[in-house]
């Protein structure tokens, strides 16, 4: 927002320098961004306001603040009541007080044609970065700047009886001051004469009423809209205009008549206009009321670290326009009708903090006593699942939690969308139901700007469930895509495959001493390529998947189809406290098994089996050779070499105890599996 500080300082002068204003402007939270040169050579003020300050959006907001800041007096502006010329007026009725609770306006005649703007009003108006057009329209703009009150004027030949202010009917369409026709939703508040809508309510008038040089009679209207009966429609049009930045944020619902007085003196006095009565239609019991706050005189010395004298937060409090009532533990205090962001009590100490100045709030150092948290050896700790990660060449991403409905169904055609209520955008319109999309997108980025080769991992929320009941759940993911190592002379290029992701899988379960619970089963996944897909299991329940990305979704060659993993943080980090183990003195026996074994017989069970069965001194097995479809083998069957690690913690093992073992292990897979030595 701009501000000419000509024009403020006829509300409010400090005494102070241009900079000396802008810098306390913005200790106090309302920054500004530059001091620059209007087109007419007055130095203008570039402020970024932050939502809460609605009452900071006009020129005499800001002095509010100025006079509040600097113990300066604000001028009293108020505009005199034009008394009514003539008779002429419109009825102004409220259909829906709870969206418009307060609706004024009157009617104004015999407008010259052509009359001029003020040089004033068209000075301000090119400072504050308004293109001045004709004098209804730059007097609405102008009073709009230095009162915060959005108005509009309706051309009275156009209109067809009275205003109302209604939601809009189901289908009903508008066309705008900018030529766009919209259809209207129902949830939409309008203004309306007897036929049709003329604009919608706190966005933008109507072409069909809109005011010309031509017009010769005008009906100004000034109201009062609530926040939320606007908050969201000028987006969802498409639009974002100078009014409804103030309506959805609050303007001062005490005034509109103010406002509408200010401008029929100013277009009487530039045209010789007549005035006709105000109208004023008001829903008292629908006007917000500001809830008196009670501020504790010593819960405000404790906040602030110092205590003020009662008469200086009294007057800070009341420069910034409240109604004070001493009390003996503090005060009980009254906020303006204009300022919506003050209902607690810590609104008001930030209030007397920012009035005082942050500056002069002494350092005091705190005391208290720190009782760090015990570390748990029952859960690995993120930051340890992330540098491990890293160490083995990932890199982290942060994704938004929402995307949008085409990358929702792609991913979950079979689930609900979990749309947001009032999305930033299209874009960002529904809650993720996994990671994938998002180191999906990160992956094509990379790769369309010439880095094919990547590892990325995420940890964020995930959401499930339905609308009506969303459970949220914290994931890690992650993809590998591109060579399996990178660039060099001593290895080969090979692109990396589906073991290459199993393995930074398996190390992330390592992590945890329950590494025998975890277990991979070859599954089908909507998400991943058929026959290259596994569930991860932690005993029997499921904690995530790992595989390779579906066709569909990669928009690539089978070559760079990505490689992706997700799992359930919480399984993941799930741990134990470490036990200690003795050692053996004693030598170890090894015996390898070479094995004919069904195709459909997974290595991972034969292991989990025979790790089951033991034998009392069995203390690894592994698999250190598979060999399929040799000349010597039948079709379905494929020869598996079995490493086995046999000692004991008291004694050497004799070999007729190793043998005995081994015969053990034999017989278990061949009545279990149909599996037998090999010849």
């Amino acid at each position: 927002m701009k501000i000419d500080l000509d024009w403020l300082r006829e509300w409010c002068d400090p005494q102070a320098s241009d900079q000396v204003l802008a810098d306390r402007l913005t200790m106090a939270g309302l920054e500004v961004d530059r001091i620059g040169s209007g087109e007419h050579g007055s130095v203008v003020l570039e402020l970024a306001l932050t939502p809460n300050r609605a009452d900071c959006f006009s020129v005499r907001g800001v002095a509010r603040e100025v006079a509040a800041l600097f113990r300066a007096k604000l001028s009293a502006r108020n505009p005199p009541a034009t008394p009514a010329t003539c008779e002429a007026r419109r009825e102004l009725r409220l259909d829906a007080p709870e969206g418009c609770s307060r609706f004024a306006g009157r009617v104004i005649e015999g407008l010259q044609g052509g009359a001029a703007t003020p040089d004033f009003i068209v000075r301000r108006l090119v400072s504050a970065g308004v293109r001045p057009l004709h004098l209804l329209v730059d007097v609405t703009n102008y009073v709009m700047l230095e009162l915060g009150q959005p108005m509009h004027a309706y051309d009275l030949a156009r209109l067809r009886g009275g205003l109302c202010a209604r939601w809009a009917r189901q289908g009903e369409t508008l066309t705008l001051l900018d030529g766009a026709e919209v259809t209207l939703d129902p949830d939409v508040l309008v203004i309306a004469d007897e036929h049709q809508a003329v604009a919608a309510a706190g966005i933008m008038g109507g072409l069909g009423s809109a005011v010309s040089d031509r017009t010769r009679a005008v009906l100004l209207e000034s109201a009062f809209f609530a926040p939320e009966a606007v908050a969201g429609r000028a987006r969802r049009l498409g639009l974002q205009t100078e009014a409804s930045l103030r309506f959805e944020r609050g303007v001062d619902p005490a005034g509109q008549v103010e406002a509408l007085e200010l401008a029929t003196q100013l277009i009487a006095g530039a045209s010789g206009a007549r005035a006709g009565p105000v109208v004023d239609s008001v829903d008292g019991d629908r006007l917000p009321q500001r809830a008196p706050i009670r501020l504790r005189r010593d819960r405000l010395a404790a906040l602030l670290g110092l205590a003020l004298p009662d008469t200086e937060v009294a007057a800070m409090l009341r420069g910034l326009g409240m109604k004070i009532r001493t009390l003996k533990t503090g005060w009980r205090v009254t906020p303006p009708s204009f300022r919506f962001d003050l209902d607690q009590e810590i609104d008001l100490v930030e209030e007397v903090a920012r009035v005082h100045g942050y500056e002069n709030i002494p350092e005091t150092p705190a005391r208290w006593s720190v009782h760090p948290a015990p570390a748990s050896e029952r859960q690995v700790d993120v930051e340890r699942i992330r540098a491990l990660l890293v160490d083995r060449g990932y890199c982290e991403c942060v994704n938004y939690s929402f995307l949008d409905k085409e990358t929702h169904h792609a991913f979950h055609a079979d689930e609900p969308e979990l749309e947001l209520a009032n999305p930033l955008s299209s874009e960002l319109s529904v809650l993720r139901r996994s990671l994938w999309p998002g180191l999906l997108r990160n992956w094509r980025d990379n790769r369309d700007r010439g880095a094919p080769r990547a590892r990325l991992f995420e940890i964020g929320v995930c959401f499930s469930g339905q609308t009506n009941e969303i459970i949220e759940e914290k994931w890690i993911a992650g993809l590998l895509s591109g060579d399996a190592v990178p660039e060099q002379w001593g290895e080969g290029k090979r692109p990396a495959d589906f073991f290459d992701a199993r393995g930074d899988v398996e190390a992330m379960l390592c992590l945890s001493s329950f590494t025998g619970r975890f277990h991979l089963e070859a599954a089908q996944h909507k998400t991943l390529r058929p026959g290259r897909s596994v569930r991860v299991l932690r005993d029997a329940e499921e904690i995530g998947w790992l595989g390779e990305l579906h066709p569909r979704l990669a928009d690539g060659g089978t070559e760079t189809m990505p490689k992706v993993f997700a799992l359930k943080l919480d399984a993941v980090r799930e741990s134990r406290p470490a036990e200690v183990v003795r050692t053996s003195r004693f030598p170890s026996s090894r015996r390898d098994l070479s094995l004919l074994s069904p195709r459909s017989v997974p290595a991972g069970e034969m292991l989990e089996a025979v790790s089951a069965y033991g034998g009392g001194f069995l203390r690894e097995v592994f698999v250190f050779d598979l060999y399929e479809g040799g000349k010597n083998l039948q079709a379905d069957t494929k020869s598996v070499g079995l490493g086995l690690i046999f000692q004991s913690i008291s004694r050497t093992l004799t070999d007729q105890e190793v043998d005995a073992a081994v015969r053990g292990v034999v017989s278990l897979l061949g009545k279990k599996f149909g599996i037998s030595v090999r010849e």
